[in-house]
């Protein structure tokens, strides 16, 4: 127990700075024992660099980093090497319950290549099973059902340390600790996922009074130089008349003007300051929300007729080398259906959805797919053209003057320049709020919503604003996920399993 609560990792004032002199890190301070910690923060904040740094396959700037034991890596894709499992496992793997739980009926005789997606990380964990500490970074990305279930137990079961980097909520609630990176550097939070998201929420409900506090303040302060300035011109327009009326002389009415334009000019100069300084401390307060702001765009949809064709299967299956579905396809979709296709990695969902959307392929049976308005969502928002520029994107799919796309781009937080930046580098995030952009300013609204692993390359903030999106959309959807908190919080009520 002694050894388990010394610090495995700990790191001391890291600072780091890209050759092009950008500092990413500063001052980081904190230290890992061997208990499960997650690392969470936006998409292109440096969660994966800091992972770099604490394995030493990145050196920091300045400041230290001290490790207790052997600290391994286990990146998301990872190619399987041409040996048999055995000979892979040889060397960092000694037999354990776990381990053998992990391993479970596979053929250590085989080679790795041969081996599905589920059994492969079955694989690479068990090798990790002695390593003082483990750093995971997006693990559950492309795996599914079987694989989830697979990480969950392990980490629920492993006696070493881990750090998680991820945003697989099932995932997080098993995490003890949360470490928050943001453009404020790395916070700690203790008690695990859930006492995280409370402190969050009160943090962000803080911040959002203290802007407005501010924000109070400062237009308060306007309207009382206002009052003053109005107040001492009218005094101005007063002296004037009586001095002119009592026959004062030119010079004296010339110095007493004068003495007043000074201090109308104080006055003015004074609120100024103050009005400044509020707007600076609203500023500062908005500054320190640590969230993204939310889109305001109509997300709506069309909603369809009870009785409109979705889709529909009559003894469906496509041909590749072998039929894909193991039993033949049937089904009805009508209306404004909320349905979530399930199987296994391999199993065919995403070629399902690109024969709805009209891709040709060798087939038996009957698919229909009904006319409606689709707006198509998949992992890599394969919809945008890399080449073109976010504003021409959208100009391109919405017949829409560059005045009117930009102001609706607007409401996809796509502002002033950002408009003209090329759509091959975006963050997921935005290749996301892009996608939507240019299916929700065409002129017909969707009326079916299709997303393909909509949240595998996005941050919580967004997989949250998602949530919410389809949440509220009014028409059909179908959607292809192994992420059940996000199916959850969508509201999604049917599930159709390819089995």
């Amino acid at each position: 127990e002694g050894f388990f609560m010394q610090p495995i990792l700990n790191a001391q004032g890291v600072c780091f700075e890209f050759a092009n002199g950008r500092t990413l890190f500063h001052n980081l301070n904190f230290s890992l024992s061997a208990r499960l910690f997650a690392l969470v923060g936006p998409n292109g904040i440096g969660k994966t660099t800091l992972a770099r740094l604490l394995t030493g396959e990145l050196t920091p700037t300045s400041g230290t980093i001290r490790r207790n034991g052997a600290i391994t890596f286990f990146v998301q894709r990872e190619m399987p090497p041409a040996e048999t499992v055995e000979n892979y496992l040889a060397e960092n793997y000694a037999w354990s319950a776990l381990g053998e739980t992990l391993l479970g009926e596979i053929d250590r005789k085989v080679s790795c290549t041969e081996l599905s997606g589920g059994e492969w990380m079955r694989v690479r964990l068990a090798r990790t099973l002695d390593d003082a500490f483990l750093i995971l970074d997006e693990p559950t990305n492309d795996l599914d059902y079987e694989g989830r279930s697979v990480l969950v137990r392990f980490l629920q079961e492993r006696t070493g340390g881990a750090l998680l980097i991820s945003h697989d909520r099932q995932c997080l609630q098993l995490c003890e600790e949360v470490l928050e990176l943001s453009n404020r550097g790395l916070s700690k939070f203790g008690g695990g996922w859930q006492d995280y998201l409370l402190a969050r929420d009160a943090e962000r409900d803080r911040l959002h009074r203290a802007l407005e506090d501010a924000k109070r303040v400062r237009d308060a302060v306007i309207v009382e130089r206002r009052e003053k300035v109005s107040r001492q011109d009218k005094r101005n327009r007063q002296g004037a008349a009586a001095a002119a009326r009592g026959g004062m002389p030119k010079i004296l009415i010339g110095g007493r003007k004068r003495r007043a334009q000074i201090t109308t000019g104080k006055v003015d100069s004074d609120t100024l300051e103050k009005t400044q300084q509020s707007v600076r401390d609203a500023f500062a307060a908005f500054q320190e929300l640590k969230i993204d702001p939310v889109m305001y765009a109509d997300l709506m949809g069309q909603e369809l007729p009870n009785q409109k064709l979705v889709a529909e299967a009559e003894g469906f299956n496509i041909r590749y080398a072998d039929w894909l579905f193991p039993r033949n396809l049937d089904f009805t979709w009508r209306g404004n259906i909320r349905i979530a296709i399930q199987g296994g990695n391999g199993s065919g969902k995403s070629t399902l959805i690109k024969a709805i959307l009209g891709s040709r392929f060798q087939t038996r049976g009957q698919l229909r797919a009904g006319v409606l308005e689709v707006l198509y969502v998949d992992q890599r928002c394969d919809s945008i053209d890399d080449n073109k520029t976010v504003l021409e994107n959208v100009c391109a799919s919405a017949s829409l003057s560059q005045t009117e796309a930009r102001n609706g781009l607007a409401k996809f937080l796509f502002v002033k320049d950002s408009v003209f930046q090329k759509a091959g580098q975006l963050s997921g995030g935005e290749r996301l709020r892009l996608t939507l952009a240019k299916g929700f300013l065409r002129k017909a609204k969707p009326q079916l919503l299709i997303l393909d692993e909509p949240t595998n390359n996005l941050d919580l903030v967004n997989i949250e604003f998602l949530e919410r999106l389809v949440a509220e959309f009014r028409g059909a959807l179908i959607v292809v996920s192994h992420d059940e908190v996000f199916l959850k919080n969508c509201g999604i009520s049917d599930f159709f399993k390819i089995e």
